[in-house]
């Protein structure tokens, strides 16, 4: 099986392999070599680099939001075209690592495809997750899909915002729960934010890179559900890293900024 090597040395080796979780645990039985051999299973949260949490809820981090309505009868002035084309460039990009034995695939459609069925099972999470916080007499009112039928919510798949948790006094897990709440799993379900995402592969095809509010993406017409919303980016890590096929996720800060954009944007 295919492996990634973390670290090595004369008396240690410590290694990631993908397989499920009944063969892990019957290798280990079975071990009997003159050094211990532990498994370790690949939680979602532990798939999340440090840092990045903080990173995508920072005000310097957010994808400017613009209200189109409020564009004056002078829009066409030069100022405005050069704000406009500045913010289009305002990309914010999640990079995605898989498992070993799932990267390294041999077409970028290969690659599509398999995250292109990742966001679809992510909405879908997330709009169960929506429905049951809707209550059942509210979901009722609603026509839910056949699809939709045993599939979990993205709550119930993230580990710290489990059944099993319990947000009372606990600053974590409470902001867990109200990003995935006021994220995918609200009415809004980040729709926005998902009708712009644009997926550029990475070379090799062992991780891609999510690329928020991309130039050729329609500008966003709700700030509630796009990219600019803490709550939609958060969410959509957490979501991401719940996937079996996900290593690891980051945000990628980019060193393209334009700062004058920012700065005039937050202080309007």
């Amino acid at each position: 099986e295919e492996s990634l090597l973390l670290s090595s040395s004369h008396n240690e080796t410590c290694v990631i392999l993908t397989m499920p979780a009944l063969h892990a645990r019957q290798v280990t039985d079975s071990y009997d070599g003159s050094r211990s051999l532990v498994t370790v299973p690949l939680l979602d949260i532990t798939k999340i680099h440090a840092g990045t949490i903080d990173e995508v809820s920072s005000r310097g981090w957010s994808v400017p939001f613009t209200d189109p309505s409020e564009h004056t009868p002078n829009s066409d002035a030069p100022s405005m075209k050069n704000e406009t084309e500045a913010i289009n460039q305002w990309e914010r990009m999640i990079v995605v690592d898989f498992v070993p034995g799932l990267g390294g695939m041999k077409e970028e459609s290969q690659l599509l495809e398999v995250v292109n069925n990742m966001m679809a099972d992510i909405q879908d999470m997330g709009e169960v997750g929506w429905l049951r916080a809707t209550g059942k007499a509210e979901a009722e009112k609603y026509l839910i899909e056949e699809s939709l039928v045993g599939v979990p919510s993205l709550s119930d798949m993230f580990s710290l915002t489990s059944s099993l948790g319990n947000i009372n006094n606990n600053a974590r897990l409470a902001f867990w729960h109200d990003s995935l709440k006021n994220g995918i799993e609200s009415e809004h379900a980040c729709n926005e934010m998902f009708s712009t995402l644009f997926v550029k592969p990475r070379p090799g095809y062992y991780s891609y890179d999510l690329v928020m509010n991309p130039s050729d993406g329609p500008p966003p017409r709700d700030y509630e559900s796009s990219a600019s919303n803490p709550a939609c980016v958060t969410s959509l890590i957490a979501a991401i890293s719940t996937h079996p096929y996900v290593l690891s996720v980051k945000a990628n800060f980019p060193i393209y900024h334009g700062w004058h954009v920012a700065q005039k944007l937050d202080s309007a």
